[in-house]
């Protein structure tokens, strides 16, 4: 491999709405509160869907937030609002 010039991938072509990239990402993310003793309940809740986004603690008290995508946001939403019981959204614009 010692001297073998750098290709980029052959793979970026085949998407063909590739992100500018001029945003962190960050602006999808979902911020919610939970009681922290139903964190593995409402992770595995997400987890069942797949590629909707990796739940994260924030702090100790249960505040969360779902890394998502612009695109997988709404669903990502509406899974959480359904789960209104445990569940309490911090801003749903």
């Amino acid at each position: 491999m010692s001297g073998t010039a750098l290709e980029p991938s052959k793979s970026i072509g085949v998407f063909p709405d590739v992100p500018a990239l001029t945003t962190s990402g960050e602006e999808a993310y979902v911020y919610f509160h939970i009681d922290p003793k139903h964190t593995n309940f409402i992770n595995r809740i997400i987890e069942g869907y797949e590629y909707l986004g990796v739940m994260t603690s924030v702090n100790a008290s249960g505040r969360c937030m779902l890394r998502c995508t612009p695109s997988t946001r709404p669903l990502a939403l509406e899974v959480l609002s359904s789960l209104s019981d445990y569940v309490t959204i911090e801003d749903k614009v």
